[in-house]
């Protein structure tokens, strides 16, 4: 069973039409750090604040995985609030665009944990 949260609350996602309906929902908070992942196997996380939104991949537990790598030319960082109130920067070159992003989820969610492999990844 795939476990979706959304902000550290768990989401009832038996279907990907559930998964797209909990993300649409998600864009009405300003932020959003939304974890989707297999029981003791990979997770996908994205982060967002306003437009600016990136991925994490994470194999397996302690695995220090793989951060979406955008445009290298963009300097500067965002600021996101994580669901559990902490507030931390990252650069905006790992931020890609948030339909991708959304659609990298999806795909994890439909292919049991696989990587999209369309999405550059930089090992973090």
């Amino acid at each position: 069973m795939i476990e979706v949260t959304i902000n550290r609350e768990p989401i009832e996602t038996a279907s990907l039409e559930e998964l797209d309906a909990a993300l649409v929902r998600s864009e009405q908070q300003p932020y959003a750090e939304i974890w989707v992942s297999l029981p003791n196997g990979p997770r996908i996380a994205m982060l967002r604040t306003g437009e600016h939104a990136w991925l994490m991949y994470l194999r397996f537990d302690g695995d220090a995985g793989f951060v979406s790598q955008g445009d290298l030319t963009k300097t500067g960082t965002a600021s996101y609030t994580l669901a559990n109130g902490q507030v931390d920067e990252y650069p905006l070159s790992w931020c890609i665009d948030l339909q991708r992003c959304y659609q990298a989820l999806m795909y994890f969610f439909v292919n049991n944990g696989a990587q999209p492999d369309w999405v550059t990844w930089r090992k973090s």
